[in-house]
Formats: structure tokens, sequence, C-alpha cells
């Protein structure tokens, strides 16, 4: 076989798989993540295939029910679209975009996806998240989040900034989570790995605080107030292993956590949206599951009608 048809035949598989991949987020009613641009289509093939391989490698030893199934083929479909909807309306087109020009990844609520950035560096966002990022990283690396994402940045000499609404990020290589959704009252960071320096939005001398590994710090969006604490950080971002902790939480707090995984509107009637909770929940529990732990020996119950779930007391 020679190299000519060889490239005809990456093309074909490229295309192929991209159509596919399209064609599965329409049709359980998604619309398409965002329009990351890539270089080449051989490059742009191998990484689908290697996000196929990565995603389905994953083993779980409890038997996984078919609806679960759905969701991981809706994640992986909202990964793999980034780089499909480059190659469908830029590429094939022989328009080549700028390295200027944004990439936008929305992720929808009941979703959670993995995206790789310009420099290799990996971010994975929850449901409801947006991330906006330079198609290429030329003298700086520097991206905004609207939501939750845990972030593994790769190393190097140019410092990776991560912004938000309240408060900048700025490090140089590795592992943290960064809760900054627009309607909730505190931004989180919390670092795992390396060190990161945090600036507030409001901050006027830039020094910011620095964070060393197991810390976490809270910003009071509305008064400014921030706070850091030592903590287990795999506990504030296991989300992104389909994990869900609860650590002392609210049930109102709790149903805005379960909404943004399960895609559902929980409503509550009555003081007991104030309870607090200590939980753990693993991979593969559904909804009606956690709500069947939660509400064992309270004084709530809660029925659920489509995609609503309404919790009132007994």
């Amino acid at each position: 076989m020679n190299m000519d048809s060889k490239h005809n035949n990456t093309e074909d598989a490229t295309e192929e798989i991209c159509a596919k991949t399209l064609q599965a987020i329409h049709a359980v009613g998604y619309p398409v993540a965002t329009q990351q641009m890539h270089d080449g289509k051989e490059d742009i093939y191998t990484r689908t295939v290697r996000k196929i391989h990565a995603d389905t490698a994953l083993k779980h030893k409890s038997k996984v029910h078919a609806k679960h199934l759905y969701a991981a083929a809706i994640a992986l479909s909202v990964i793999l679209s980034a780089t499909c909807v480059a190659y469908l309306l830029g590429v094939r087109s022989g328009k080549h975009p700028s390295a200027q020009n944004p990439v936008e990844v929305t992720v929808p609520y009941g979703t959670v996806a993995r995206i790789t950035l310009p420099d290799g560096s990996q971010a994975t966002l929850n449901g409801g998240s947006r991330l906006t990022y330079p198609a290429l990283f030329e003298d700086s690396r520097q991206v905004t989040l609207s939501g939750e994402g845990f972030f593994d940045i790769v190393r190097n000499n140019i410092p990776f900034t991560v912004n938000s609404a309240h408060i900048s990020i700025k490090v140089l290589g590795t592992r943290f989570g960064f809760k900054a959704y627009d309607d909730d009252t505190h931004t989180v960071l919390t670092l795992e790995e390396g060190r990161i320096k945090a600036i507030p939005a409001d901050e006027k001398t830039g020094e910011g605080f620095t964070l060393e590994p197991q810390q976490q710090l809270i910003l009071n969006n509305e008064t400014g107030e921030i706070r850091r604490q030592i903590v287990n950080a795999q506990e504030y971002t296991s989300w992104k292993d389909g994990i869900l902790t609860f650590r002392n939480q609210t049930l109102d707090e709790i149903a805005v956590i379960l909404r943004r995984r399960f895609n559902v509107d929980i409503r509550i009637s009555g003081k007991i949206k104030n309870e607090s909770y200590a939980a753990l929940f693993k991979y593969g529990e559904n909804i009606e599951q956690i709500l069947d732990k939660l509400s064992y020996k309270r004084t709530w119950k809660y029925t659920k009608r489509n995609n609503v779930i309404e919790i009132t007391e007994n």
C-alpha cells in the first residue's frame, strides 16, 4: 500500500468516527460541546483512538446498569466532539484556524468530560462547566473556567493561569481542583500536588496566596473573606472519578451537587434543607440509591416524576 492510499484510509477513518460521534450527540439531544482546533487529521485520529482506549479501559468490579453505559457514551461523545467538529468544519474545508481563535468547551449537567489542552495538560470538567482557551498556547498559557474542573498541568517555563470571575490561579506544573460556578456563593481551590498562587480579582498588590499540597482556599464571593485550611484533597476532587463525598454538607448543598451530577431538578420543602450529612457514594450508584441512603432514619421522603425530584417532610 503506497503512502497516498494510507493517507486516504486515515482520512476516511477519521471522517467516519467524527460523523458517528456527532450523530450520537445529536441523537441524545446534546449540543456540540466545543469547536476545538487541531492541525493534522492523523493527529485527530490518533487522539480520538487514544481517548476511546483510555475511557473504555476503566474497570469496575460491579455490574454496570445499561443507563450508566448510556451516560458514559454521552460523556465520551462530549470529549470526542471537540476534535470532530474541528475536523468536519475546519480541516476538511481547507480553512485552518488561527492559534488565537478561542476554543470553548461546554459540559452539560449529568456529564463529566476530560479535555486535553494544547500543551498536553489535562482538564476534567464537571457538569454545568465551561472552559475557554486558545487553540494553541504561544507566549502564555491562559484558560478561563466557569464551573468546576480538575487540572493536571504539564510543567514548563511558561506559567499556566486559570482565570475565573473571582480569582485567578498561577502554576508551573501541578494537580488541583477548582470550583468556580458563577451562581455559587464560594469559590474553592484544593491543591493535590505542587504549589500554586491564588490571586483574588480585587487583589491590588498581585501577591495573592500561596498554597501547599493538601491545602484548600475558600473565597466568599459576596464578602471577599478568604480562609485557608488543611484537608484531604482527594475527598474534594474524587468527583472526577465518579465518587461523591459529602462532608457535613446541608441537604440544600447536596441537592445542588446532585443536580449537576445527574441533570435533575431537586426541590426541597421545609427546614430539612438545613440538615447536615456526611456520606460517600461510589461510582455506579444512581440518584434513587443515593436519596434512599440519605433519607434513612430521617424525617423526609422523596418522589420522582420524570426529571423532577420533590423532597418533603414526613
